[in-house]
């Protein structure tokens, strides 16, 4: 079928075809077996009118020669009522001794004759005669050396022959009936066929309509699986769930976008706030030096906050080059560990690692992401508690955990908390010179080592875990 045939049609057409040679072969069958039947039936009908000439000719030949005329009346009154059997008896030289048919018809087959037949063989024949078919059964009857009067023949062949016109006028008006019937099946079953591919198909429709309407303002349209076939439910599962993925990643961009505005806004208007107060009146050198200073602050934190960002889009696009070399995390750790000595002091915290073991990797981007991940555990520890910093290994992976006390946040939040500017909730939104993106940049450094960052919660510790494969990083260079 071509292209331009719309699947609907093409599913109607194949239908319809299926049914039409089904239904053929089955008027095949039907017919071959009526064939059959109606052979059969007429063997043994021929069979049958056979062995009453026989009988017939055992009785009446008891006498002379003139009761072959007695014989005819008497086998034609027998076929009265039969007007589709002829029987014809011949002698040896083919002298015609009794022509039993019905009134006004004619013999039929009387050119191919089979009086050369051994007295021993049966001849049997079907042929057609100005339209009709017959069927045709000839014997010879021996009479033995006792002749039944004198001069009479030695043996006589007697020839049944049966009209079977009648048989086949029902067998084609069976093929008749069955002709109308194929087209109206035909018929039925394309339209069958095209109704259950309009119902069949109808998610497919569905799911056009869907998509039309998806838009960056409207995602929340999804299919619904209740009415629709099995074989679909695969390709609407797997439509939801890309929904699912672009409704997400737009309100992630919403809120990123959000989120950045407002962390630019801080940095941007402190600028301006202190440009505007140095510039409201003459002031001395050191006045200006100190407003020069504040906005040299301002601007410090808005490039580390622009390059954040650009090490985060890096990393999105597989740009990050892993610079991989073995690091002993331990001592990593513990260098982290003196360089946040004094910030924890002086909030009455207390630092401890446990654990070492030996990594694959890159040291700056693995100082950089155990950074953060303490830096993040210091902002949100109450006074007086301690930080535990854990590394251990399994069968095949180095695991490091950041544990520390604090309030626990909420299971639905966890994925989140990897998110750009996301804060949990405003408890932990504290007082902070963090640009929001630490979290974010420890994830994609993980990753980039083929590992996974991933937090736990409750009422005693919030624990972060990074977990690294003891092979290569993917991606890494020597």
């Amino acid at each position: 079928m071509g292209s331009f045939l719309s699947l609907t049609t093409r599913l109607s057409l194949l239908f319809g075809v299926t049914m039409i040679g089904i239904w053929s072969l089955v008027s095949l069958v039907l017919i071959q077996s009526l064939d059959h039947h109606f052979d059969q039936q007429d063997q043994a009908d021929i069979q049958g009118k056979l062995q009453l000439a026989r009988n017939f000719l055992a009785t009446h030949l008891q006498g002379d020669g003139q009761r072959w005329p007695l014989l005819e009346e008497h086998l034609n009154d027998a076929l009265s009522g039969h007007g589709s059997h002829y029987i014809l008896m011949l002698d040896p030289d083919g002298r015609m001794l009794v022509d039993a048919r019905p009134p006004g018809a004619r013999q039929p087959g009387l050119d191919h004759l089979p009086l050369a037949m051994p007295p021993s063989d049966s001849w049997q024949q079907s042929w057609e005669e100005q339209g009709i078919v017959y069927r045709g059964l000839a014997e010879w009857e021996d009479f033995g050396p006792s002749l039944p009067w004198p001069g009479a023949p030695e043996r006589v062949l007697i020839r049944v022959v049966l009209d079977t016109s009648y048989h086949q006028h029902f067998i084609d008006d069976i093929k008749r009936g069955l002709a109308w019937f194929t087209g109206g099946i035909a018929l039925i079953s394309v339209l069958l066929g095209w109704l259950a591919s309009r119902l069949g198909l109808k998610p497919l429709r569905e799911l056009a309509s869907v998509s039309t309407r998806v838009s960056a303002a409207k995602l929340d349209h999804r299919l619904s699986l209740a009415q629709a076939p099995v074989e679909l439910h695969a390709p609407i599962q797997a439509f939801n769930a890309m929904l699912d993925r672009l409704e997400d990643s737009f309100r992630r961009l919403s809120e990123f976008s959000s989120d950045i505005a407002h962390e630019l806004r801080t940095p941007v208007n402190s600028l301006m706030m202190q440009t505007q107060v140095a510039l409201s009146r003459e002031r001395d050198a050191d006045d200006y030096r100190e407003a020069l200073y504040n906005n040299l602050e301002a601007a410090e934190r808005l490039a580390r906050m622009i390059g954040e960002m650009l090490f985060l889009a890096k990393s999105e696009q597989g740009l990050l080059t892993v610079q991989a070399e073995e690091v002993d995390l331990a001592e990593e750790v513990d260098e982290l560990l003196e360089f946040f000595e004094p910030l924890a002091s002086e909030q009455q915290l207390r630092l401890r690692r446990r654990g070492e073991a030996r990594l694959h990797g890159d040291r700056a981007m693995l100082q950089r992401a155990f950074s953060n991940l303490l830096s993040n555990a210091i902002r949100y520890t109450p006074a007086g508690a301690e930080i535990r910093v854990e590394i251990g290994r399994d069968d095949d992976a180095v695991i490091v955990a950041v544990a520390n006390p604090g309030p626990p946040i909420p299971a639905e939040q966890w994925p989140r908390l990897f998110d750009r500017f996301y804060r949990a909730d405003s408890a932990r939104q504290s007082a902070t010179d963090g640009t929001g993106l630490g979290l974010s940049i420890a994830k994609a450094i993980v990753q980039a080592h083929g590992g996974t960052l991933s937090v736990h919660s409750d009422e005693h510790e919030t624990r972060f875990s990074a977990r690294f494969p003891r092979t290569r990083p993917p991606g890494a260079s020597a």
